[in-house]
Parts: structure tokens; sequence; C-alpha cells
């Protein structure tokens, strides 16, 4: 399945740093040691698979739609779509986009004065499983229904779609020709995956929930069956590649807390596992599990670093644990020593994007200050490190860190420094009081002619950001392609909980960054009325995270 810079994170996502997957799948009998992760893949020639068979696959969720491009897809829409539909591009190991063969013969940027021009040339072979040939008319499907012009469709993003100014056939058969209104360099990530215009061209099949299953698709499998909490894949019979190895793909909803007990009783092949169970199986064979640095990663850190203490405390199932495995937990460990456990970072991220279009984030101050009063690199550490991956949060928009031609360009932020925000926010006509804060200006002019509106950002403090317990590895990130970042982008590491916008009323103060208390643990303010302003005080200290 291709990878992609803009789906929501895969596996186990954890916040502004490269998210981490941890899976768990079926051992083979090859004792030799397991490949190096960032990318820890157990890669074989086709040759050395069976050529049959059933791959099931556990899923948070079912998902609600097929449709990768709706508000509501998730990472079991973009698993089944990778599967079923064309990847005119797909990412390499270092995050490299390479062609696809199966899909496209050619595809080249063919003028950039005045306009940029792409034309694709499609493989002659490639046809949906109606039989009707691929072609221009689902690309400018595609197009029409992505770009953001018509709100029948409820489209999570536009990113590049919406630079398009015309798509039409090109010179030769099976070529398309795609002409940009403004230069797009990330062209290649565009038409991935491809839907065929009887989705894209109808908002009401556009919107369609997932029980209506994808009639036509593209790719080696095509859906058979959608039912609750399953959707099933069967070969496509049409498919002109190499034959999929695979006879059936299932996708199940199992909950987290539920999948060790699905892999021991045999009801999964491949599964994302939090840290408790990856901690169960890692114990049953620590030779077998270790794993050393990451491959093709510009990052450092050792794979098969070791676990944080669990205070004296044996992980559940575990041998030799301070109150004995009763006959059940023994069999356990003995069943999850069959499995094989592998990591790796995700091609997704999390950020807390601030929109400087208006109000208080308008002014750059203030969107400097809320950064400055992360400490993104505490998140990262906290989340990945004792996860044996590197733990440096990601300094780029564009690129992954390990990509080709990546750069940290995070630094023009600054270091984290409450003092240095408190200033910011104090220069930008913000006062703080002994006990409350509230904006200076509020109502009034200001020497540049701007009149102040209540203020709606949010400052956290790393203590009071709400991250994840490493212990648990429950997380989630966004897509980047929905973030809307209109100024200043600050990105938060976390895992459930990056250092997000607090729910309060409309026109309450910003979250102010208070000294912590003497044993270390950070201020929660608290908000009310005060004057005809919302304002906030300083309650108690309080190591726990910030309401919601």
């Amino acid at each position: 399945m291709p990878l992609t810079k803009r789906r929501r994170a895969m596996l186990l996502a954890t916040g502004v740093m490269l998210p981490l997957p941890v899976l768990a799948g079926c051992s083979s009998d090859d004792d030799g040691p397991p490949p190096p992760a960032a990318w820890d893949i157990a890669s074989a020639p086709r040759t050395a698979t069976s050529g049959t068979g059933t791959l099931r696959w556990a899923l948070d969720t079912a998902p609600t739609t097929l449709n990768a491009f709706q508000k509501t897809a998730d990472t079991g829409t973009q698993r089944i779509a990778g599967a079923v539909l064309p990847s005119l591009y797909t990412l390499d190991a270092r995050g490299r986009p390479q062609r696809n063969g199966d899909y496209l013969t050619a595809a080249d940027v063919t003028s950039s004065d005045p306009k940029q021009v792409v034309v694709y040339k499609l493989n002659p072979k490639a046809v949906w499983s109606d039989g009707r040939p691929i072609g221009a008319e689902d690309f400018q499907a595609q197009w029409r229904a992505l770009r953001g012009t018509d709100e029948a469709y409820g489209t999570a993003r536009n990113a590049g779609y919406d630079r398009i100014a015309k798509i039409e056939p090109g010179d030769k058969e099976h070529e398309v020709k795609v002409t940009f209104a403004k230069p797009y360099t990330d062209w290649r990530s565009l038409f991935t995956p491809l839907y065929p215009k009887s989705v894209m061209g109808n908002p009401a099949v556009f919107t369609a929930p997932a029980t209506k299953g994808l009639a036509v698709g593209a790719g080696p499998f095509m859906v058979r069956e959608v039912s609750d909490g399953s959707v099933t894949l069967v070969r496509n019979p049409r498919w002109w590649g190499d034959r999929a190895r695979l006879s059936r793909l299932v996708f199940r909803a199992v909950p987290a807390e539920k999948r060790d007990e699905a892999l021991i009783a045999g009801q999964l092949d491949l599964a994302e596992v939090d840290r408790a169970t990856a901690r169960r199986i890692r114990a049953t064979a620590p030779d077998k599990q270790a794993a050393g640095t990451g491959q093709g990663s510009s990052a450092p850190g050792k794979a098969g670093a070791p676990e944080p203490s669990t205070g004296g405390r044996e992980a559940p199932g575990a041998e030799g644990g301070a109150t004995g495995d009763t006959d059940k937990n023994r069999s356990q460990t003995r069943a999850l020593s069959r499995f094989t456990l592998r990591k790796a970072l995700d091609s997704a991220y999390t950020q807390l994007a601030l929109n400087g279009t208006k109000g208080p984030l308008a002014d750059e101050r203030v969107r400097r200050a809320v950064a400055r009063a992360i400490d993104r690199k505490a998140l990262a550490k906290l989340v990945l490190k004792p996860m044996g991956l590197p733990s440096e949060p990601l300094g780029n928009h564009l690129l992954m860190a390990g990509q080709p031609g990546y750069k940290d360009h995070s630094g023009a932020l600054g270091d984290p420094d409450t003092n240095a925000a408190q200033s910011l926010l104090a220069d930008a006509g913000w006062r703080a009081g002994d006990a409350n804060r509230q904006k200076a200006l509020d109502g009034k002019t200001d020497d540049r002619g701007r009149r102040h509106s209540a203020p709606t950002a949010t400052a956290t403090d790393p203590a009071t950001s709400g991250a994840t317990d490493p212990a648990t590895g429950t997380d989630a990130a966004t897509d980047p392609a929905t973030d809307s970042a209109s100024g200043t982008a600050s990105q938060s590491a976390s895992g459930t909980a990056s250092a997000t916008n607090t729910e309060r009323p409309s026109g309450a103060a910003p979250r102010p960054v208070t000294p912590g208390g003497p044993d270390g643990s950070a201020r929660r303010p608290s908000y009310g009325r005060r004057d005809g302003r919302w304002c906030c005080a300083s309650s108690s200290p309080t190591t726990g995270p910030p309401p919601r």
C-alpha cells in the first residue's frame, strides 16, 4: 500500500514529531535478527510467500466512508483505498516519490512558462474494474470535486487541486494534460488515490457511507463486502499488474484493549498494539524482539532501547510477576511468543497551527509567544524515547526526517522560554496582574490604529499540555493538509493531546503560562467574568492536563 505525507497517522500516531507505529504480527520461522528500524520492515521476495491465504488486519474502528477525501476518512479508509484504487506515486523507504508503473508510463512537467503543465502518460492496460479505461474524465471529476468551489462535496482538503486551471486529454492517446494556474511543486502528490468519475462526479456518491461499498476500483484488490465491524477485499480479476499474493484482506474493528486476546485466539494476523501489549510480547523473547538503529533515518536512536522502569512491577503476563502467573497468563505468554514486534516512525505528524489572519494571533508577537511557551523537544522525548526511537521533533513542514533534502528550520522560533513568551505578550499589550491577566488594550485603539477584540489564543506550558502517558501508547495525529496554518505554525509534540486550544466561551482570554509551584508542578488557570471581560486566575498547582 502506498504511503503519503498527507494521510492521517497510520498505526500508533504521536504528535508533532514523527509518529510511532507499534506492530505485532505473526512471526516467521526465521530466528535471525529483525531488520533495523526506524523503518523496521520484514521484507521478503514475492517468490518466498505462499501466494494464497487471508490477512486479517485490525482497525481501531470500522471506516464510516471509503472516500479518502471525505472529512470523516480515517486510517482504515486510507488502507482500503491503497489496495483498491490507483496510486500514481508511492513513497519509497526514504520518503522519495516513485512513479507507479502499473498506472503511469511517464509523468513530466512539459512547460513552466507561462503556465506549469504536467502530462501524465497512462498505462494502456490500466482499466477500472468495470472495464472502462482510466482516462482524463476521471482526472477532471476529481479536480472539480476537490478544488473547493462546490460546498456539496464535504472534502477534507483541496491543496494542489485549487491551483489547477484546466485538465484535458493530451495530444496522444492515453495522455492527460494538467495545466496549473499557479506553480505547484508537489504535483506528484495529486490524484492519489484516484477515484472513478462515478464517485467524484456526484456529490451524493462522494459523501456516501462506507456501507454503500465501492462498486468500481482499479487496484490489485476490490471491495467484496462491507458489514458491521469489517471490510473484506478480494483479488480484482481485471487487475493487469502482478497478481496479489494474498487472496483476501479482511479489515476488522478490534478495540486496542482487546487486540492481544484476538491475536492469541488466532482471530488477527496483524495489529497495532499499545505499549502494554508490546511489553508483553517483548518479554516473551527479548533477544528476538531486539532491533538496531533506524535504517535510512538521519536521526540517531536505537530501536531496541530498554523500556522505562515499571516501578518494580512486572508487566501483565510477564514471567515471574510479583503476584505469580495464573495458568491463563502463562498460556497467553506462550501464545504471544509466536509474534514478532516491529516498530517504525510514520509519515504523518500533528501540529498546532496558528491562524494569523485575524484576532490576537494576527500579531506576530503573540504567535511567537505561543511558540516559545511550548517545549517541543520535551514532549517528543516523553513519547518517543521510551520506545527507543529518535526523539527529535519535526522541524520542517514539507519533508519528514530522513527524506532527502530535509532541514530543520524550527530554530527560527527560538528555544522554549516562558519568560520570553511573557515578555512578547507584554510587548504586544497584554498586561499581567497578580491574580489575573487581561488585555490592556481591550476595546481600545492601539498606536497602529487597530482595535483589539477579546483573545482566543492558547499559550500552553508543556507541564499542562496533556501529553499522552507513554505507558498507554494511545495516540492521535491529524492530516497536515487539513491544518489551517495561515500564520506562523508552531508544531507541538504529544500523544493524544498535543497542545491545542481548550474549549471555552467565545472571547475568552488566552491561557497564561504561569510559573510552576514549589514542587515543580504547573499552575492551571481558571476562567471567569471580571468587569465584563473574560479573564483568568491562577488556581492551585496541578500536574494533570488542562480541562477540555
